[in-house]
């Protein structure tokens, strides 16, 4: 379900298979050529998943990512066991603007076509292949290089290299983790990565950090490293 004008517009454009949409009864901006169903405003509200309906909901088709086919160019924004839907949805919007080949989440992270990660991500979700995949094995399978991010030292994960020495080259998945617990320090990846920063708060929201790490990336992968 997508909501408002610009989300659906959104959709429209990227080729979305749009099945049907509604419209508050003084909306006239009918931006599909689809069935079209008028509602009174307390029936628009029943429905609408946000405080503030902007007049009319697109019930979409989800889009299948295809195949998990990858080549030395690309570059993962791997997501493992996210949960909160907004920073899905920014580290989705953060992955289509540094360039990434796509996204995939692993485990119980949460779903991407939650219309909450579907605002948050401002249209981003119908542009990034978004594959789904239980565990980090089926990565590695497919020749991609983990790197694991962890906010600081532990016993576990031993001297995490800086974000900004890392070696970025080849088919590479930047894996981010849950936002109370993080990454599992037993996590199958190849190398661990951190940022660097001052203060006392022990590390960034994961869509923060996400986005430092998917814009360093792209940087370097542009010759700049």
């Amino acid at each position: 379900m997508v909501e408002g004008p610009v989300l659906v517009r959104e959709a429209v454009e990227a080729g979305i298979h749009i099945v049907e949409q509604y419209i508050r009864e003084d909306y006239d901006d009918y931006l599909a050529p689809v069935d079209t169903y008028e509602l009174d405003e307390k029936t628009f509200r029943s429905v609408s998943d946000t405080e503030s309906p902007r007049g009319i909901i697109a019930v979409c088709e989800m889009s299948d990512p295809g195949p998990m086919v990858f080549s030395s160019d690309d570059w993962l924004l791997v997501l493992c066991e996210v949960s909160d839907p907004g920073n899905m949805g920014t580290l989705i919007r953060s992955a289509e603007a540094a360039g990434a080949r796509g996204v995939v989440t692993v485990g119980s992270t949460v779903d991407q076509w939650s219309p909450k990660v579907v605002r948050a991500s401002a249209g981003a979700v119908f542009h990034v292949p978004i594959w789904s995949v239980q565990g980090l094995e089926t990565l590695r399978s497919h020749g991609v290089r983990l790197l694991g991010t962890t906010s600081h030292e532990s016993l576990s994960v031993s001297h995490p290299e800086s974000m900004y020495d890392c070696d970025y080259s080849g088919l590479v998945g930047v894996v981010l983790g849950n936002e109370a617990h993080g990454l599992d320090p037993e996590a199958p990846v190849d190398g661990w990565i951190t940022i660097e920063h001052a203060g006392r708060s022990e590390s960034l929201n994961v869509a923060m950090a996400g986005t430092v790490f998917a814009m360093h990336v792209a940087h370097c992968r542009n010759g700049n490293q």
